[in-house]
Parts: structure tokens; sequence; C-alpha cells
């Protein structure tokens, strides 16, 4: 990267994070997710507005691809960060307290989008314009990305609701961890059929699922047996807490590297390598805490601004197409958690309120529709029709949350700890 290069990147990045802490204080000023105004921020430099109204400003901006993939390959890893303090909230123990509605919220929320997602496909296959012979890829991108949740905005909305070590959060983390399983598995059975750099590529359906579930319970127990001791070591042997950090951060890099390589996202891999070391994580919270505290101030609020930066919501709008998906995502990702709360025990007005806040998809959504698009799976009006679904279930979790527990009942969820697994909030 030339210097010049290297100048519009650090003007880019100030940029989006001015344009992402401003948008996002405002919001929080209205009693609303900060994360909505930092989403927004991405529409207001984006293609969408930018773009369109003054697009000299944009071309000068983010008019060079080498500084715009740069730029994105800095906030991927930067995330992995802010996804292992999220996986901090699975902790084994804390699952155990939650585990009767967590697993009837987990499954039901992500078999009910899914098989609905399925459905639509074979359906609706002129609204969608289904390609003839394309229909069960098709079906296999509808049906993951139906059924995913987006655990990094999940949790930073629970974080701007005060909710995220309270019951309702440690339900919904722990429900988007079977989302993801199934979401992710999914995908890696399309990535290894397009995916060139797949280790997995052509490989068998049930071989991609086995090899995803051998990573995750290696990941752990690598993580639980193996992570912590060392971890212990660095924190007695090695300058306290930049050691620590630094090996934290290794293992992070492998988990990710690894889940990359069988054809998952790296995501998954920094989540779940969060969840090996949730545990560990109350035994040394400096460092960890520094890596959060990092990961909310720089990273986040730039990443979750580039969430709608790429995509022009005009061009490529088929609005029958975004109401069906819209419709269905949210259909089966309600009525699932719904029945899943009410069976776990939960009361009507929790299960709804953790029903919309796992009915985000967010970037992890977006990222799939990115993907499907460039293996050709998805035309561009799909693709399109799937970012805005993303995007309006990603700004409507936060507030429908609070307007569905209320503003005293919502005090006194974030007041309550989350111990108190057995009591409703």
């Amino acid at each position: 990267m030339s210097q010049s290069q290297w100048a519009a990147l650090a003007l880019q990045i100030a940029v989006m994070l001015g344009c992402a802490l401003a948008l996002g204080h405002l919001f929080r000023l209205m009693k609303q997710p900060a994360v909505v105004g930092e989403i927004l921020g991405g529409l207001l430099l984006g293609p969408t507005l930018l773009g369109r109204f003054w697009p000299e400003a944009h071309a000068a901006l983010f008019g060079d691809p080498a500084v715009n993939s740069a730029r994105t390959s800095m906030m991927r890893t930067g995330m992995l960060a802010f996804i292992l303090t999220i996986g901090f909230a699975v902790s084994i123990s804390e699952f155990k307290r939650v585990l009767r509605p967590a697993m009837g919220v987990g499954l039901l929320g992500t078999f009910v989008p899914l098989f609905l997602g399925l459905a639509m496909v074979y359906g609706f296959p002129g609204v969608l314009q289904v390609e003839a012979g394309n229909q069960l890829p098709m079906a296999l991108f509808m049906a993951s990305i139906m059924a995913l949740s987006a655990n990094p905005i999940i949790a930073r909305i629970l974080l701007d609701l005060g909710l995220f070590k309270h019951k309702v959060g440690s339900i919904i983390m722990s429900a988007t961890f079977i989302d993801d399983l199934v979401g992710w598995a999914l995908f890696a059975v399309l990535l290894a059929q397009f995916a060139p750099a797949s280790k997995v590529q052509g490989a068998a359906p049930l071989e991609v699922l086995l090899w995803v579930v051998a990573f995750i319970a290696g990941a752990l127990v690598f993580g639980r047996v193996v992570m912590t001791r060392l971890l212990d070591w660095a924190a007695r042997a090695m300058p306290y807490p930049g050691g620590f950090i630094g090996w934290v951060l290794v293992y992070v890099l492998l988990c990710s590297w690894a889940a990359e390589s069988l054809g998952i996202h790296s995501f998954l891999g920094a989540f779940v390598a969060g969840v090996a070391l949730a545990d560990h994580h109350e035994k040394h919270p400096v460092p960890y805490d520094a890596i959060s505290h990092f990961s909310l101030a720089y990273v986040t609020p730039v990443f979750f601004c580039s969430m709608a930066l790429t995509t022009d919501f005009v061009r490529g709008f088929d609005l029958a197409m975004v109401l069906l998906v819209t419709a269905v995502a949210m259909a089966g990702k309600l009525l699932g958690v719904y029945a899943g709360g009410r069976l776990g025990g939960l009361d009507s007005r929790t299960s709804l309120a953790v029903g919309f806040g796992l009915n985000a998809r967010g970037i992890i959504g977006i990222v799939m529709a990115v993907v499907a698009y460039e293996q050709q799976v998805v035309s561009a009006s799909i693709m399109v029709a799937c970012v805005v679904m993303c995007i309006v279930t990603t700004l409507l979790a936060g507030p429908l949350m609070q307007a569905t527990l209320g503003r005293e009942r919502l005090r006194r969820a974030v007041d309550a700890p989350a111990a108190h697994a057995e009591q409703a909030p």
C-alpha cells in the first residue's frame, strides 16, 4: 500500500468512526441502541445517499478498491476481539442456569425459520425469480440466512439496553450458539460446493457437518484444557496484562483460521474461542475487559457503519421480493422463539422480547448474502432483498425489545442479576 493509499485509509476510518460515534450517541440520547445509529451512518456515507447526491465526495473517500479491501480486512480482524467477548456470555455454568428456555428458544427459533425459508423458495419461485435448476442451493441459502441470528449485533444491542448480563441476555446469547451452529453448518455445505479455498470442497453434506462439529468440539476442549493453563502461566511469567492479551489473541486467530479454512466464517471461530474461555474470564477480568473496551470504542462502530456502506439500496430493489423475504424472516423467527420460550417456561412478553432480539440478522446475514451473490447462488435483487432484511431486522430489534418489555419492566430486568435464572425478568 502506497503512502497516499494509507492516508486515504486513515481518512476513511476517521470519517466512519466520527459518523458512527455521533449517530450512535444521538440514538443513545433517544433511548435507542447506539448500534442503530452506527448502521445508519453507513447508509449516510454509502452509495444510497452520499454516493447518489454527492458522488465526487463518495468517490474521493471510497473510490479506491485496494483501500476499501484493506479497511475490510482490518475491521474484520478487529471484530474477532469483539466476538471473543460475546462468547463470554455463553459460559457453561451460565448455560446450565438457563438450559430449559435456551434450548427451547434455540431449537424452535432455529428450525421454524429454517423450514419457512425452504418453503418460501419452493412456494414463491416467481416472486424470488428462482432460475430452473437453482432451487436447491437457493433453498439452502435461504434456510441458512433465516435460521441465523447475528450474535455480534445482538450482543451490542443487549449491552446498549443493559440486558447483557441478565436472564434475557443469557437466554438470547445461549440460543444464538444453536442458531449459529445450524446456520453456519448449512452455509458450510454451500461453501463446500462453491469456495475453492475450502478444505472440504466437494465433500458430502454429512461430512461437512461432521467437520464443523469436530472443529467446535476440538476448539472448546483445547481452550478449556490447554489455553487456560497457558494463560495462567502468562499472567505469572510475562508482563501483565500485555502478555496475557497477546496469547488470547493468538488463540482467537488460530480458531478463526481453522474455521475459515473449513469453509465456515472466521466469526464462528472467535465466538467458540470466547465460549471456551468464558469461565476463565471471571478469573482475569482486567485483560479481557481491556480487549472489550478497545473493540467497543474503535472497531465495532466502524464495522457496524460499514454494514450499509457498500450496497446501493435503490438500484436492484424489488419491493415484492423485499417484503416477502423480510416478512418470512420475521414471522419464522418470532413464531419459533415465542413457541420455544413458552415451552421453556418464559412468560408471553419475555418470549416475544427474546424473539425480537434474536430476529436481528445483522452483518452475519449480509456476509452470507454477499458471498452467495459472488458465487452466483442468488441474483443481485435477492442479495439486495436479503441485505435490506438484515438491516431492517437489526434496526427493529432494540426498539421492539424495549417496547415489549416496557420501561418499568426493563428497569427491573437491568437491576436484577443474571444469576436469578429461575425468575422471569
